[in-house]
């Protein structure tokens, strides 16, 4: 008797329109949890080229400098 007055609450659970407005709102909820990510991902990837980018022009100033150093030595 127990299992068939649980799965009548749990029916009424189910099928009520509150349970409708919360899968609503929990759709709501993930949909603007994945676009704050996606968000975060291409800021994500904007820092990683502005990283590559600033990592080639000091490896760029270090040669430069070593060059420069090798010349003086030289003269």
């Amino acid at each position: 008797m127990k299992k068939k007055v649980f799965h009548s609450c749990f029916c009424i659970i189910i099928f009520s329109p509150v349970h409708s407005d919360i899968s609503q709102n929990n759709a709501k909820i993930l949909e603007k949890q994945w676009q704050e990510m996606q968000q975060r991902h291409e800021e994500q990837q904007q820092l990683l080229l502005q990283l590559e980018e600033v990592m080639r022009l000091c490896w760029a100033e270090c040669t430069a400098q070593k060059a420069r150093r090798e010349v003086k030595e030289k003269a």
